[in-house]
């Protein structure tokens, strides 16, 4: 059978062109006939009519590139089984829904605490219950700390937490900078509450994953978060995401300026190289399959205990990493069609 690829995307949301698509979404199909010579369409997923069109992609589709934000998405857990029953009758899917349900939540930097690239200060509460009896003496301790909710993107779910010499609390999002106060530890743990989410038994995919991460703050994220982009496991461009001056968000929603480098640039030699040497650690998480088609992985600087710098993995993601500032980069992305 010859390869067709479908590219899928969703009506909704605001990654979209004034056509109404993704605007790297093209491009990709464009390289995948140009450079692997494979015909390809783009779809449109709608909850309501996943049966005709799960149909559809199994009696023409060979390949499937997914380029929707599950933020988008109001059953994200719903679109990761029909991803996963696509790949079932046989159907290439990029990325696998097992995939990214490992990588592109949180959690994996939990997971990934005690390798080269992660931090031991790491923990997960998935319930209320752990947070409240946990993240008091944490705070406590070390004064500062910044908590991110399991799955979010763009800074959502992502906040900043200041314990005060008086024991009031400053909480700051990332998402738009907004501070919130607290008059004490027990006021600041009860506001958290209505923000953990209960699992649904029904779902397939998100059993285990609500609720944060705790990390430590990293006061060198003022010299902005190194975005290392890959295709697979082939690191393609070097991004640095400068935040605004005093501010704690380096997404482009915050106003952070991002400067694009190639991997062979001298600056980013120990980026490539940790990258390369971390990759072992994440292939344990991609229960036999592929690497992610596009994905990054993203470091603030810290310091070792010698003084000189270190890098620590803030995030990965991997569900619908955009390159609609890099549209080269989609030749990059359809060279894996040609193995």
């Amino acid at each position: 059978m010859k390869k067709y690829a479908i590219i899928i995307e969703y009506a909704k949301g605001s990654d979209k062109n004034f056509d109404g698509f993704r605007p790297d979404t093209k491009p990709i199909l464009k390289s995948l006939k140009n450079i692997a010579n494979i015909d390809g369409e783009v779809v449109f997923y709608n909850p309501k009519r996943k049966k005709e069109l799960f149909k559809y992609i199994k009696s023409t589709a060979t390949i499937v590139i997914s380029r929707i934000n599950p933020g988008n998405l109001k059953e994200v857990d719903e679109y990761f089984v029909f991803l996963k029953s696509l790949s079932d009758v046989g159907i290439d899917i990029h990325t696998h829904p097992d995939v990214m349900i490992n990588l592109d939540f949180k959690d994996i930097l939990e997971k990934l605490k005690n390798s080269l690239v992660g931090d031991k200060g790491t923990m997960f509460f998935h319930t209320y219950k752990e947070f409240k009896k946990e993240f008091p003496q944490i705070l406590e301790k070390y004064r500062v700390r910044v908590l991110k909710t399991n799955y979010g993107s763009t800074g959502e779910g992502v906040y900043l937490i200041n314990l005060r010499d008086d024991e009031s609390i400053v909480c700051t999002e990332a998402v738009d900078n907004i501070k919130y106060f607290y008059s004490n530890m027990d006021e600041f743990i009860k506001s958290f509450k209505e923000k953990f989410e209960h699992d649904d038994s029904n779902e397939t995919y998100f059993k285990g994953k609500s609720g944060f991460v705790g990390c430590r703050y990293l006061s060198r994220i003022n010299e902005g978060e190194i975005r290392a982009l890959l295709v697979n496991d082939k690191i393609v461009s070097i991004v640095h995401k400068k935040p605004q001056n005093g501010e704690f968000s380096a997404t482009l929603f915050s106003g952070a300026k991002y400067e694009y480098n190639k991997p062979d640039n001298p600056q980013y030699k120990d980026v490539v190289e940790i990258t390369n040497k971390a990759l072992k650690d994440i292939k344990k998480h991609l229960n036999n399959q592929n690497y992610p088609l596009l994905w990054t992985m993203d470091y603030i600087l810290d310091y070792d205990k010698k003084g000189k710098d270190k890098l620590v993995l803030s995030e990965i993601n991997c569900s619908c990493v955009g390159i609609s500032t890099q549209l080269e980069l989609s030749d990059e992305i359809a060279k894996v069609f040609l193995q």
